[in-house]
């Protein structure tokens, strides 16, 4: 007799047991997705100017691209956010890059945006852009880096330091094949201001 009641006891505990951990698995879950769903619908018309805006944005972000030479191009960004329309451009922010020659000194930019081109890498820094090449500064509004061309286009604002020189101009180019450098006027009747020592 007592055996009887062990086995029905044991059973019923086992029901028991059964029953809780089916409703946990199939019924809690629905509970908390529907709570999840509640909540995000909340955050959506609390604030009506946040439609899928932070879904395409990203943080840390960095891109290497490396040819058959061995020069190499490295991206830092804080924050990356990816167009819609276009796929293979990204606007980046607090951006930091890197262009490594070989046999040459690294170039090294800085600026707080940046748009990038994935597929071939052209990328257009913008604000409080910083460039630093060997014991060479030069602090601009924009650049334009053009790995098509070989070619850096410093515009806006360009002001360039240089151990015994600091020169303003409206442009400064530099010749990634031959490490180049030419500075100009955009308006050829106005002059490049220099100051230096001789």
């Amino acid at each position: 007799m007592d055996r009887k009641k062990n086995l029905q006891v044991a059973l019923l505990i086992l029901l028991i047991l059964s029953s809780i951990i089916f409703y946990k698995k199939f019924f809690n879950k629905d509970l908390n997705l529907s709570e999840k769903k509640i909540n995000e619908k909340k955050i959506d018309s609390s604030n009506p100017d946040n439609k899928t805006e932070n879904s395409n944005v990203i943080e840390t972000l960095k891109y290497i691209s490396q040819d058959l030479a061995g020069n190499t191009y490295v991206i830092n960004a804080e924050s990356a956010k990816f167009e819609q329309d276009k796929v293979d451009r990204i606007t980046l922010f607090e951006v930091n890059a890197e262009i490594s020659k070989k046999d040459h000194e690294i170039i090294y930019i800085y600026s707080k945006t940046a748009n990038y081109n994935k597929i071939n890498n052209n990328t257009i820094f913008r604000k409080d852009v910083d460039v630093k090449y060997g014991d060479q500064t030069i602090n601009s509004e924009t650049l334009n880096l053009n790995f098509k061309d070989n070619l850096i286009e410093i515009l806006d604002n360009v002001y360039y330091v240089s151990k015994d020189t600091k020169i303003n101009a409206d442009k400064v180019e530099i010749d990634l094949l031959y490490k180049k450098l030419k500075i100009s006027m955009i308006n050829n009747k106005d002059k490049v201001n220099i100051v230096g020592k001789y």
